[in-house]
C-alpha cells in the first residue's frame, strides 16, 4: 500500500515538473477565399497535424490578425508574442476542374469530370526564422465529388510529411530503476497515452550542448544513449528500458541535466484482436 502511495506520488510530482508540453503551431493560407476551397484545404493540412496529436493549435481569429501582418518577419514577431514554435503558411496553387473524354465499348464516348488539386506548405521556426520543412502535394479526384476525393488523396502524404519532420519530443523525468553497479536501467519518460506512445517505441536520448564556433554560439545535440518503451503508465507518462548509455544518463540525470529524447523508430501497430 505504502508502495502504490509512494509511485502515485511520485508520478504526480514528475507531471508537474516534466508533464508533456505540446509545441504550439499556427496555421494560415495566403490570399482570400470566395468558393470555400482553400478553407477545406487548409483544413485537410490542420487535420493532418492534429492526427499525431504533437501540437497545440493558434486559434483561427488570432492566425487571421497573423495573417494581416504586412511583412512575414512581422508575422514571426507576432507568433512570439502568443508563444508558438511553428508557423505554417500554405498557397493554393491552383484547383482546376475538367472533363475527360474515353472511348467505352459499346456505349461510346464517356465524359468524365474531373478536379486536380495542387497546394504548397512551409514550416518557419518562429524563434529562428529558419525554414523547418516544405511540401508540395496534388492530387486528382472525379466525378462530382472529384475535388474532396482529391483532397483525401494527399492525407497519406500529408501524414508522412509531418511524421518525417516533426518527430515527438519528451524528456526523461527520472531514472526509476539501477543495476548493481549503479548505472540505469528503467528511466520514466515524459511521453504517454496523450501521443499515442506504444511498447516498443525507440527514442535516442541526447543532450543539448553549447558549442562556439566562430565566436558563434550554437546548441547542436550530443547523443548519449538510446531507450525502449517496456510500459505506459498513463495518459503523461511511460516506463522505458535503457539499452545504450546507461552510465553517462545515469550521471547526467543525477547531476540535474535536461535529457531530450527524440523518437526514432515506432513499435508496429497491434491488430484489434492483440493485447
Amino acid at each position: 500500500m505504502k508502495k502504490n502511495l509512494f509511485t502515485a506520488a511520485a508520478l504526480l510530482l514528475a507531471s508537474c515538473a516534466f508533464g508533456q508540453t505540446k509545441p504550439l503551431i499556427g496555421i494560415f493560407f495566403k490570399g482570400t477565399d470566395s468558393t470555400g476551397q482553400q478553407a477545406a484545404i487548409r483544413n485537410t493540412v490542420e487535420d493532418a497535424f492534429l492526427r499525431a496529436k504533437r501540437f497545440d493549435f493558434v486559434e483561427r481569429g488570432e492566425m487571421n490578425e497573423i495573417k494581416s501582418q504586412p511583412t512575414e518577419s512581422a508575422q514571426l514577431e507576432a507568433m512570439k508574442e502568443l508563444k508558438a514554435q511553428y508557423l505554417l503558411v500554405g498557397n493554393v496553387v491552383s484547383v482546376m476542374e475538367d472533363q475527360k473524354q474515353a472511348k467505352l465499348p459499346v456505349f461510346g464516348n464517356s465524359v468524365t469530370q474531373q478536379t486536380e488539386v495542387i497546394f504548397n506548405v512551409k514550416v518557419l521556426d518562429v524563434n529562428s526564422g529558419e525554414l523547418v520543412a516544405a511540401g508540395n502535394f496534388s492530387n486528382t479526384g472525379k466525378g462530382k465529388n472529384g475535388f474532396h476525393d482529391a483532397l483525401a488523396g494527399t492525407r497519406p502524404r500529408l501524414d508522412k510529411f509531418v511524421k518525417d519532420n516533426f518527430r515527438l519530443m519528451a524528456t526523461i523525468a527520472s531514472v526509476e530503476e539501477k543495476n548493481a553497479y549503479g548505472d540505469a536501467v528503467k528511466v520514466l519518460l515524459s511521453a504517454g497515452k496523450a501521443v499515442d506512445l506504444r511498447e516498443g517505441d525507440e527514442f535516442k536520448v541526447y543532450e543539448s550542448v553549447e558549442v562556439n564556433v566562430d565566436g558563434k554560439k550554437i546548441t547542436r545535440k550530443k547523443t548519449v544513449g538510446k531507450i525502449i518503451v517496456s510500459r505506459i503508465e498513463d495518459e503523461h507518462f511511460s516506463v522505458c528500458a535503457v539499452v545504450e548509455g546507461a552510465g553517462e544518463i545515469t550521471k547526467l540525470v543525477g547531476n540535474g541535466a535536461t535529457l531530450r529524447c527524440e523518437l526514432t523508430a515506432e513499435a508496429p501497430k497491434k491488430l484489434f484482436f492483440q493485447k
